[in-house]
């Protein structure tokens, strides 16, 4: 997130809040504050390519359209950790595990404390999304603009909470799923909200030609698809002090990745299984065995496959070259993430 990004935050999350409360509520509202920090700006950053290439000139629009994508993606990421049981973030307490935190040290049991933790992260994420709904419907642009807008961010906001839901009930269930469908939850819960929208919108707010917006689409859907399989490779092979979480928490809950979706292909397969046992996982020897079956090989693979299909989306001769040029740093980024 831009700064601006993050002073929106602090503005649309406490204001107007009801007083005589208690300081329960100004210790949420804090730690809210504390944990809503400024990401990538990967969101931002694609509407504004595709914006000022499609012809928007309007920085009002610009910075407000900027400001609501990343305060979507702040909920979304709380919701997020609410819906995995984490309690941090980016190297540091999430809002649950502050709020978790807070409870104990106040001398709430153990698991009054978790629970009030992870209600607060619950309320938390949907004070952020209300934020950015509110944020998406004052875009200064006229009514038929807007309507065209919010259908779209409407569209984006369905998807991702389908695809998170999908992904927790994969995990829950516990048994291997296909490739197919492991790619559809990453392109809902992810690519939706996080790639497709952002560059939609850029069309649709700056009034650009309409035949844009099918490749960037198309390309949008790729290339965050792309994101989340890295994202999943990250959470299992990445370095925690990079990342910032732990790289054992989507083995440990079995979460429904391309990984685990070719290791069930495999030979390996049963040692895996037994390795991420309910009784005593261990995460470690997991990895281990999916480095060796070519599950990790294999996830990157497709993750460079779909990087390639989201650059001959935008080969399109409906895509400006500039805007092509303009995008192409985010395609490699896909691949080269370390966090």
């Amino acid at each position: 997130m831009t700064l601006d990004s993050v002073s929106a935050a602090q503005r649309m999350t406490t204001r107007d809040l009801p007083e005589g409360l208690g300081p329960a509520v100004d210790d949420w509202t804090a730690d809210l504050d504390a944990t809503t920090r400024s990401g990538k700006g990967m969101r931002s950053a694609l509407f504004d390519a595709v914006y000022t290439h499609a012809g928007g000139r309007d920085e009002a629009v610009r910075t407000a359209a900027g400001q609501a994508l990343e305060l979507l993606h702040e909920a979304f990421l709380v919701h997020d950790d609410v819906a995995d049981g984490d309690d941090h973030r980016r190297g540091r307490p999430n809002l649950q595990g502050l709020t978790t935190t807070r409870g104990a040290e106040q001398g709430l049991p153990r698991e009054t404390a978790a629970h009030v933790g992870m209600v607060g992260g619950l309320l938390g994420g949907d004070l952020l999304l209300v934020a950015a709904m509110g944020q998406f419907a004052r875009l200064p642009v006229p009514g038929p603009v807007l309507h065209r807008a919010m259908v779209e961010v409407e569209g984006a906001v369905v998807a991702s909470v389908a695809g998170e839901y999908a992904d927790v009930q994969g995990a829950a269930r516990g048994e291997p799923i296909t490739q197919e469908h492991a790619l559809a939850i990453g392109a809902a819960k992810t690519a939706a909200y996080s790639v497709t929208l952002p560059m939609v919108l850029g069309v649709v707010l700056a009034g650009g030609p309409e035949e844009m917006i099918p490749p960037l689409r198309e390309a949008g859907r790729h290339l965050g698809t792309a994101y989340q399989v890295v994202d999943d490779l990250l959470g299992v092979f990445g370095d925690p002090a990079v990342t910032g979480k732990s790289n054992e928490g989507d083995l440990v809950r079995r979460a429904p990745t391309v990984l685990l979706a070719h290791a069930a292909t495999t030979d390996l397969w049963p040692s895996i299984d037994a390795a991420l046992g309910e009784a005593d996982p261990d995460p470690s020897a997991a990895r281990s065995l999916l480095a060796e079956c070519g599950a990790r090989d294999h996830a990157l693979g497709i993750a460079e496959d779909l990087v390639t299909a989201a650059r001959a989306a935008l080969d399109s001769p409906a895509v400006p070259h500039e805007l092509r040029s303009a995008l192409d740093p985010h395609l490699a980024t896909a691949l080269e993430r370390t966090r």
